[in-house]
């Protein structure tokens, strides 16, 4: 059995794809030890080491690491953005032995058995596997696609 749909990596697919992966990354919460570690050592370098340039950029990097944070979404799109794929059609194809993605820059396969776990959310499905988390959107799924996909999942 095979099924087949195409989509188009655009912006909007790039910010669901996001919105529904961040709950179920490292990346969801702030780094809280760092931050205090930095702004510790920067407070440390500017009162006891007497070295105020050293304590300021420490400090200053902490707070780089509060504005990365902050924005990590805009800047993850936009990384996406400027890559070669984006704005390409991607083929998407489930078959009993695994699922494939292309478009005219990369193939990607994916084995059942190399897959984990699979995690509904929302808006789509997360596919766990040993190299990290796949996003595929339920909009551009049929319904025989999403049934293929419940069904894998619960075996």
């Amino acid at each position: 059995m095979s099924l087949t749909t195409t989509y188009k990596l655009d912006k909007p697919y790039y910010y669901e794809c996001f919105d529904e992966s961040l709950p179920y990354s490292k990346g969801a919460k702030p780094k809280y030890f760092l931050l205090l570690l930095l702004v510790c050592l920067g407070l440390f370098s500017i009162y006891a080491m007497d070295d105020h340039y050293l304590g300021t950029f420490l400090i200053m990097v902490g707070v780089l690491e509060c504005v990365a944070f902050y924005y990590r979404r805009p800047w993850w799109v936009t990384r996406q953005m400027f890559s070669r794929a984006s704005g390409s059609q991607v083929t998407l194809e489930f078959t009993d032995e695994a699922i494939s993605s292309s478009n005219h820059y990369k193939n990607h396969t994916l084995t059942w058995s190399e897959i984990t776990a699979i995690t509904k959310t929302p808006r789509g499905y997360l596919i766990h596997h040993k190299h990290g988390m796949q996003y595929i959107s339920s909009s551009v799924l049929t319904d025989d696609m999403l049934d293929f996909i419940n069904k894998k999942a619960t075996q």
